[in-house]
């Protein structure tokens, strides 16, 4: 065994010490950490977010350059372990380019914000930014059937919980979507997914809706057949046909649901529970599914169906007949059998019609002689009109007017009509003779 002669010095080396005993990330976890309460209340979002300080600084290269001997610094024994160097100004424009280039890249793939597709207004949702009221396609093809037709929109998006003896609280997110074709053929569904996968339960909402459709009868096409009310939970509706060219008002939940269903002129007013949009979804639908065609309505009753409309004078035209039923006599219809359509599907609650509020000079005596002065004129829009429908006159278009005036210039200027003069009008100042 062999003895070295270099005398023994025993040096400390202490690896745990107060910087090294804990890692980045765990540091890091002290000031990024929320708790599961702070989390429901939404502490989440104001904690600053983990930075790479490694792209940003290196020790040594701030404008008092600090050599540590053995880190960026060669070690040598006879000089201090630590020394201050005043950095050049090459040096110091070299850091602030460097630096400003790695600002100036383009983020990585994990820190790039989530790509959004720019919409039209019209088809934005119904708040901002949110998937909530847009369009999303057709749902995803069932076997061998597609939905290629079909047009979907998500209602709502909400976050629900289920308290549960073995996990506590859980938390789910719920998704209602509504799908159709535009033709009366739609249906709804709610699809649940895990909490924050919220494209999951969309998805999972359209498979199932696809698998629950129903067919809604229109009349010709664009509205209901008669007026009804329909309620659930807290949510009462009264939808109200339309003439064609009303268009949708009602419930903008109510508009998406008409839209996919092939609705185009309706008008419904919600009482109660407005933002209950699973209830209001759920009444208007049934509200619709009760409905009867014309002819339904007359075989069940065995009278004839007659609509009595303002366009024609209310004069009564037969629009179904019973066929497989025998046509009651008037002495088999009984005194208390309900003969209104505005009767059968109310369920004995009628719209409320408020009279127009008067003004408040309509007794003064000012306004009582303006309405006799007007009072010889009160028929005169109306007559216009009607010579306008009948023909009795021709309609005084702005491709009429103006070839009017392009012969009446002609006419004019060959001298057939003398020039009109007055005030406001040009004059013709003849040429002096030389």
């Amino acid at each position: 065994m062999a003895l070295s002669l270099i005398p023994f010095i025993q040096q400390r080396c202490n690896t745990v010490n107060f910087f090294m005993r804990r890692t980045g990330p765990e540091l890091w976890k002290t000031i990024t950490a929320v708790s599961k309460s702070g989390q429901k209340k939404g502490r989440r979002a104001t904690r600053q977010p983990i930075r790479n300080l490694d792209r940003f600084y290196r020790i040594g290269s701030g404008p008092m350059k600090v050599q540590f001997a053995g880190l960026n610094a060669p070690l040598e024994i006879k000089k201090d372990p630590v020394m201050l160097v005043e950095q050049s100004e090459e040096e110091q424009k070299e850091e602030r380019e460097k630096f400003k280039k790695i600002v100036e890249e383009k983020p990585t793939s994990a820190s790039k914000r989530r790509f959004r597709e720019k919409l039209h207004p019209l088809e934005r949702g119904f708040s901002g930014t949110q998937l909530v009221g847009q369009k999303l396609g057709p749902p995803p093809p069932v076997g061998d059937v597609n939905f290629d037709d079909f047009q979907t929109y998500c209602l709502e998006v909400k976050r629900t919980s289920n308290m549960t003896r073995v996990f506590g609280r859980v938390h789910t997110m719920n998704a209602l979507i509504v799908t159709g074709n535009g033709r009366g053929l739609a249906g709804y569904a709610v699809g649940k997914a895990a909490i924050h996968r919220t494209n999951n339960a969309i998805v999972n909402a359209m498979k199932m809706a696809s698998r629950k459709l129903f067919f809604v009868e229109l009349l010709e096409g664009r509205t209901i057949y008669q007026d009804f009310y329909a309620e659930c939970r807290n949510t009462r509706i009264f939808a109200q046909r339309r003439p064609a060219g009303f268009g949708l008002i009602c419930h903008p939940r109510l508009v998406k649901i008409c839209e996919v269903i092939g609705i185009k002129d309706i008008y419904v007013k919600v009482e109660g529970s407005t933002r209950n949009y699973l209830a209001l979804t759920h009444a208007f639908i049934t509200g619709l599914l009760n409905q009867e065609t014309h002819q339904q309505l007359a075989e069940r009753k065995g009278l004839h169906v007659v609509e009595m409309s303002p366009h024609r004078h209310y004069l009564p035209e037969i629009v179904a007949s019973p066929i497989l039923t025998d046509l009651k006599t008037d002495d088999e219809v009984l005194p208390i059998e309900k003969l209104k359509l505005d009767d059968f599907y109310g369920e004995g609650r009628y719209a409320l019609r408020k009279k127009k509020v008067l003004p408040f000079y309509i007794n003064t005596p000012g306004h009582k002689e303006a309405q006799w002065r007007k009072h010889p004129f009160r028929n005169q829009e109306q007559a216009m009109i009607r010579l306008l429908a009948d023909g009795v006159v021709e309609r005084w278009t702005r491709d009429k007017r103006r070839a009017w005036g392009e012969a009446r210039n002609e006419a004019v200027m060959n001298g057939l009509l003398p020039l009109p003069r007055g005030i406001g009008l040009s004059d013709v100042v003849p040429k002096p003779e030389k």
